[in-house]
């Protein structure tokens, strides 16, 4: 009996350390075009965010550095550049808590305007708040919005059934607009000093 127990017990260690193995193999040969797949959704929402005000987004990887130990959740930062290369927005790529996990883009204009929400990802319950997520209406509401904290129920409308959906956006948004904010803050310090 304690020699069948081994036994099974061996095999099924085998048998799981050929998995773990073979699924380590195979995410390292996709791992890079995971990564690529990525940046490629940043990008095209970032271009999308900032379309309204003619600019142009370019990753900026100093930058976001530079901002992701007081903002864990900014996940990419892209300057909306003219077309002199001046930086008249940015759109910042930031994951906030609905009732799950939603990535967006959120731009925001020189004057700290909102100017789009581009859900990049979100794992929100299908047929409930991913449509909320996703719904062009509900996310129009917040452009032009800033750069005071947007308020669900005041400055923006919630939607009913997908509560904690309208605050995840409505904290990223907000969140969007923190960071635009510091990033003013430290360049008038740099500015002055």
């Amino acid at each position: 009996m304690l020699r069948t127990i081994i036994n099974l017990g061996l095999r099924l260690t085998l048998v799981c350390l050929v998995a773990a193995v073979a699924l380590g193999f195979t995410y390292s040969l996709v791992e890079k075009r995971i990564d690529e797949q990525e940046r490629k959704q940043r990008e095209e929402a970032g271009q999308e965010v900032l379309s309204s005000i003619g600019a142009a987004p370019e990753e900026d990887p100093e930058l976001l550095d530079s901002l992701q130990e007081e903002f864990p959740d900014l996940t990419g930062v892209f300057d909306g550049l003219d077309g002199t290369g001046n930086t008249v927005g940015y759109a910042f790529v930031v994951r906030s808590k609905g009732y799950n996990f939603i990535t967006m883009a959120v731009g925001v204009d020189s004057g700290g305007a909102v100017t789009g929400i581009e859900v990049v990802t979100n794992e929100e319950t299908p047929g409930l708040g991913s449509v909320v997520a996703e719904d062009p209406a509900f996310l129009e509401q917040f452009n032009g919005e800033g750069p005071e904290p947007v308020m669900l129920g005041v400055d923006v409308d919630a939607v009913s059934g997908a509560t904690f959906t309208s605050k995840g956006i409505a904290d990223g948004v907000n969140a969007a607009l923190e960071i635009w904010e510091h990033i003013g803050k430290r360049r008038q310090v740099r500015d002055e000093g």
